[in-house]
């Protein structure tokens, strides 16, 4: 295993890298054939402009994929969770400056959205911000939306509501449909 560094590059947080040699600095003779170059771990391009709010299982590996590369590819920084995030950074602190830097939160609905206490939290606060919505419904239609009380535990009646007014809320936004066939 390489041992780790710190980088500083000007209007970003520090950043780790892995070091090839331990005796490496970083910024003796980088050039030179024979100095190891040290392993990079990439680091999302910030601020970020649009927030990605999906649920993991049901939507990461199609829809959240391909909209996050399409977005990336159209000149924009969104937040998505597994690509966004760096390696040490803690989660919810990433989360909320994603939520607070972004100008667009994309809502990616799928049938056991309403499961994710952290999905309704998400689009709560993107309200709270008022911050404009694009619904994407995939295999699932807007009036399906709910809330699953069963997954909330006891004593969140008042988070029920609240999740369930944000989601109300985002059903009046005129979205879109992801087509499985299409992307």
């Amino acid at each position: 295993m390489y041992p780790l560094g710190l980088l500083h590059f000007p209007n970003h947080r520090p950043i780790i890298v892995a070091i090839a040699e331990p005796s490496l600095h970083l910024r003796s003779q980088p050039d030179h054939p024979s100095v190891p170059k040290p392993c990079w771990i990439k680091f999302p391009q910030k601020p970020f402009n649009i927030f990605l709010v999906h649920r993991g299982p049901d939507t990461k590996e199609r829809e959240a994929a391909l909209i996050y590369d399409y977005l990336r590819g159209s000149g924009y920084f969104p937040f998505l969770d597994v690509e966004s995030l760096m390696p040490g950074e803690k989660i919810p602190d990433g989360i909320d400056e994603a939520l607070w830097e972004s100008k667009l939160g994309i809502i990616i609905f799928s049938p056991r959205f309403g499961e994710s206490q952290h999905c309704l939290d998400e689009l709560v606060k993107l309200i709270e911000m008022r911050k404009p919505l694009l619904p994407i419904f995939s295999d699932i239609e807007p009036s399906e939306l709910r809330v699953a009380e069963y997954r909330m535990g006891r004593d969140t009646a008042g988070k029920v509501k609240e999740y369930t007014d944000a989601l109300d809320e985002a059903k009046q936004v005129r979205g879109l449909r992801f087509q499985p066939s299409t992307g």
